[in-house]
């Protein structure tokens, strides 16, 4: 198995086919708590840390500055560096769990009584049912299909999944141990590489080794990359096609499962509730705003009527409104005429809209002229 791997390049990855040899480096592999990679441990790790409630200050309900070094420590395999005022950025295995947990809906975000990202304890449940096999992928699928930059407040290259960053930090791997040197903008130039590569070693797809001291004031750099025999089985079982387009974690777990059959369940993520009540909206667009109430059956066409309206705006051009929903996501509901969208205003209420109670929504109207009003939920009376 050695042998056949080690002759593995990457024009061979991407043409290769799953041998006996191969197919058996995916049937024999354990899943554990750091087996194939330190995944289950660190994942494990977060969800500790995040617990109950963890006080935020961050838009994207991110992790606040002031854990991210101690949290670091608590990894398997913690990066060395000599940071004063690290960011989310700086730890890229941090980084991409989180954003791994964000886009399962495991971590979520609230703002009262106070604005904090805490684990869903639905989700927890569920979690707690799953055998390490079924934590593993779980967590595989989110990150292939689901996982997205935004939740984290960055411009990714692609709208969902990592599937496509995964491939091509793969593909740069031209050896079976690839040596990096000093340049930093090498193989972890940019945030995405370097979470790519974060996660395939959490994964087990790769072993990474750092520097053993950091320069002043920066984090160690990547020295060694090694690929594995089951990365490399796995990269050619998800990753070898060119597209990602039509595939989803169901698709992946008919692809897997006959090679894993312990994978037997997955996380589902609970539905969003309808939000009864009058909802008190504030709108703004520049230091000019307007409050407008309306009940939870309204749909957000007729929201969008109501703001035009009070504005004296014409009817005449097209709009969307634009939010995060529970994973951080951003989604786009759009007005009439518009087409190729998941989401239409006249077939969402407001009682579905996934908007916390104080956080803000952009209502986007003629995009030649690009008028943006801030929609603030202020309130939600339950008791009409």
């Amino acid at each position: 198995m050695q042998l056949e791997s080690k002759m593995i390049g990457i024009r061979e990855l991407l043409s290769a086919k799953l041998t006996s040899t191969r197919a058996a480096s995916l049937k024999n592999q354990t899943f554990s708590d750091r087996s194939p990679g330190p995944l289950l441990t660190d994942i494990a790790c977060l969800i500790d840390v995040i617990g109950d409630g963890v006080s935020t200050t961050s838009d994207y309900f991110a992790l606040p500055q002031r854990l991210l070094a101690e949290l670091n420590e608590s990894l398997v395999d913690p990066l060395p560096n000599d940071l004063k005022r690290p960011q989310l950025r700086s730890f890229p295995t941090i980084m991409g769990l989180f954003m791994i947990l964000r886009s399962t809906g495991m971590a979520i975000g609230e703002t009262k009584p106070k604005r904090a990202v805490l684990i869903d304890p639905a989700v927890k449940e569920q979690w707690l049912l799953l055998n390490s096999t079924e934590r593993y992928f779980s967590l595989m699928a989110s990150w292939l299909y689901e996982t997205t930059w935004d939740c984290v407040g960055t411009q990714g290259r692609w709208k969902v999944g990592m599937l496509s960053e995964v491939r091509d930090t793969y593909l740069r791997l031209p050896d079976r141990t690839t040596v990096l040197g000093s340049d930093r903008y090498g193989m972890q130039y940019g945030v995405e590489a370097s979470v790519a590569l974060s996660l395939m070693h959490q994964f087990g797809w790769i072993r990474m080794g750092h520097e053993a001291k950091s320069q002043p004031g920066k984090a160690a750099n990547v020295r060694e990359i090694q690929r594995t025999d089951f990365g490399d089985a796995m990269f050619i079982v998800s990753c070898q096609f060119e597209s990602p387009e039509g595939e989803t974690p169901a698709a992946l777990h008919a692809k897997l499962q006959k090679y894993f059959p312990d994978w037997k369940a997955m996380l589902i993520q609970p539905p969003t509730e309808f939000r009864k009540g009058l909802h008190v909206f504030k709108v703004a667009i520049g230091q000019i705003w307007r409050r407008i109430i309306a009940p939870a059956s309204v749909n957000l066409e007729q929201l969008a009527d109501t703001i035009l309206a009070a504005y004296q705006f014409d009817k005449e051009h097209l709009y969307q409104f634009e939010l995060r929903n529970k994973k951080g996501s951003t989604i786009e509901i759009v007005g009439p005429y518009m087409d190729d969208a998941d989401f239409f205003a006249e077939e969402m209420r407001i009682g579905d809209v996934p908007l916390l109670v104080g956080d803000s929504m952009v209502f986007h109207y003629d995009f030649g002229d690009d008028w943006r009003f801030k929609v603030t939920l202020e309130s939600v009376d339950e008791t009409s």
